[in-house]
């Protein structure tokens, strides 16, 4: 299974995409309550996935909630708002945050070249730490015939990347293509500044600070209080799922190792958005829509044809950048697919309004999460 498969790699399909017991959380929005609970339905009866949890946060503050569904089918074990989800590529925000934040400490620039963290990229063409946030740095994504089930360090698989042929799909600044491979050579580089790895480093910066409680990145190995475990559908009547393929999360690593809930990637928007967890040149930078060396925004200069149908939608720290709103105000959002779970997490900055949803099924065209845009934002839309 390559590294692209592994990730279910976003890149245009994060706009196109962009159930047992049921249990509804008190609603403060009673009247949102009452639409994401008809979409969590209709997603558990289609048989869309086996659990579902949503979150719609508003200045902070929970403002309605929904779970439905089961974490596990053969416990039959229900999902509550604690129930622990995978969140695949939602993890390159966490990323491009500690290297934010390492930047606001003064232990890094994002100005930096890769190579004067990573030495053994030295003489290869490196790329700026800022071309790798932003997807622009042409680090090519190999395509591996398999995974190691070994623990391995954000820097032995730099390494790995470092050695690849071709390591680059285009000079570094020069065009714009989602690639896994960046955000690992971002979770090595904390690992070198920090002395830690990455999984301890987001702890200590992140997680326990701003108290994202069922947050942490991911080890296969772990036994985890809560955990949902993730499926494949198979359309099937009565067989609808099958357990997922099984994947040594740790080696998606920056790239998309964090596990968490619906409640702490509402609660981590607004930390991250909105409070004080970085600068205020930090904060706005992340809102900064990618540029080219050229001066070019990347919506002129994509280097997969495929990917022209994000429209204008851009890139920032992490984060897609969909300005398609009625007071242009950003709606911020990235979607998460890794095997056997799917998530969604999005906000319109303006108002401060975020969602999350975390399903325990793999990615398909019923998931719900262009119905929760539309439900969620519909003042702006």
């Amino acid at each position: 299974m390559n590294r692209r498969m592994f990730l279910k790699s976003t890149g245009a399909s994060v706009l196109a995409a962009s159930i047992p017991t049921a249990v509804l959380a008190a609603s403060i929005d009673r009247s949102l309550g009452l639409a994401i609970s008809s979409i969590a339905d209709q997603s558990i009866k289609k048989m869309v996935t086996p659990g579902i949890q949503i979150s719609v946060w508003k200045n902070g503050t929970p403002a309605a909630g929904v779970v439905r569904g089961l974490g596990n089918l053969e416990t039959a074990a229900p999902v509550t708002s604690s129930t622990i989800f995978r969140a695949g590529s939602i993890t390159k925000q966490f990323t491009a945050a500690l290297i934010a934040k390492l930047q606001d400490e003064g232990h890094l620039s994002v100005n930096d070249r890769l190579e004067k963290h990573l030495s053994f990229f030295k003489g290869k063409e490196a790329p700026t730490l800022l071309e790798l946030i932003h997807q622009t740095a042409g680090v090519h994504e190999e395509q591996e015939g398999s995974f190691s089930q070994s623990p391995t360090t954000q820097l032995e698989l730099a390494k790995h990347i470092s050695a690849q042929k071709p390591l680059y799909d285009f000079h570094p600044g020069t065009a714009w293509l989602y690639s896994n491979a960046n955000y690992i050579l971002l979770g090595a580089v904390v690992e070198s500044v920090t002395g830690q790895s990455l999984a301890k480093a987001a702890h200590q910066i992140i997680f326990e600070p701003l108290g994202l409680t069922h947050t942490e990145f991911d080890t296969h190995s772990e036994v985890v209080t809560n955990r949902a475990s993730g499926y494949t559908g198979t359309q099937i009547g009565g067989k609808p799922f099958v357990n997922a393929d099984f994947v040594p999360i740790e080696q998606t690593g920056g790239a998309g190792a964090i596990r968490t809930t619906a409640d702490d990637l509402c609660r981590w928007h607004h930390s991250l958005l909105n409070g004080d967890f970085l600068s205020a040149e930090s904060r706005n930078a992340l809102m900064e829509p990618a540029q080219l060396k050229d001066g070019r925004p990347i919506t002129k200069g994509r280097f997969d044809p495929n990917d022209d149908n994000m429209g204008e939608t851009s890139y920032g720290y992490g984060l897609m950048l969909d300005r398609s709103t009625k007071d242009h105000g950003v709606i911020a959002l990235h979607n998460g697919f890794v095997s056997g779970f799917s998530a969604y997490l999005a906000t319109h900055v303006p108002t401060r309004t975020t969602v999350a949803c975390m399903c325990n099924a793999d990615p398909s065209q019923d998931l719900p999460f262009r119905l929760l845009r539309k439900a969620v934002f519909s003042n702006y839309l």
